[in-house]
């Protein structure tokens, strides 16, 4: 992918294979490209005090899911302990962590974040959900992370459909983004729209679905491309 990627990984309750899941994503990935960077967030509630945790020692902890992370090929792994009234601070300190560690000649490819509260507070790119298959009460962090999540795995499921669909869902915001952007009171020139297209090497019509979407209109067409 071009663009650094951050995705969010949350569920329904514990045990609903989310740390499964980065494992086997962070493996997947750096398969098909091991000069993919990653940067693995791991978020767990306290009710003591607030930090953003990288020391070796505890990172590695057998065990931990911070280990599973790190073993399975995350080039970085942050251990965030907060309390929930603390995350929104806690999420700008780890940004600027992330950011120094990005401009430290690495080129972030992939951040993903397991946690429900930690996905609410980052907004990330992609939201991915896990449910339990057995019918029960969701914890009130999962249930939110459910209403806006973009993909909802529940049972088995295929990596490589989960990566098409990151894939699709990543293209469609970087074209609504570009669209936002660019277009002035609701109408965008048929020249900007086509390098929005060449740029995200994607069909022209692909950027005027969403133009349409968001009632944006494409004027002056010149090849009738939309």
């Amino acid at each position: 992918m071009q663009f650094s990627l951050i995705i969010g990984v949350g569920g329904s309750k514990s045990g609903t294979g989310k740390t499964t899941f980065i494992e086997s994503f962070i493996r997947f990935i750096k398969n098909l490209n091991e000069r993919v960077s990653v940067i693995a967030v791991k978020y767990s509630k306290t009710s003591f005090y607030s930090s953003i945790i990288t020391e070796p020692s505890i990172i590695g902890k057998e065990g931990k899911d911070t280990e599973r992370m790190k073993k399975a090929g995350a080039d970085h792994v942050y251990f965030i302990r907060a309390k929930e009234e603390d995350l929104p601070e806690i999420a700008d300190k780890l940004k600027e962590e992330i950011f120094r560690f990005s401009h430290n000649g690495t080129k972030l490819n992939f951040i993903i974040i397991e946690g429900n509260s930690m996905v609410r507070v980052m907004q990330p790119d992609v939201i991915i959900f896990f449910k339990s298959k057995i019918e029960e009460i969701v914890k009130p962090s999962g249930k939110a992370i459910f209403e806006i999540a973009d993909i909802v795995i529940e049972g088995d499921y295929s990596m490589e459909e989960v990566m098409t669909e990151i894939e699709k869902i990543q293209q469609k915001k970087l074209i609504e983004k570009l669209l936002r952007e660019k277009s002035n009171d609701g109408k965008i020139t048929c020249s900007e729209a086509r390098k929005i297209a060449e740029e995200l090497n994607v069909p022209y019509i692909e950027v005027g679905k969403m133009a349409n979407e968001l009632k944006i209109k494409i004027r002056k067409c010149e090849l009738g491309c939309f």
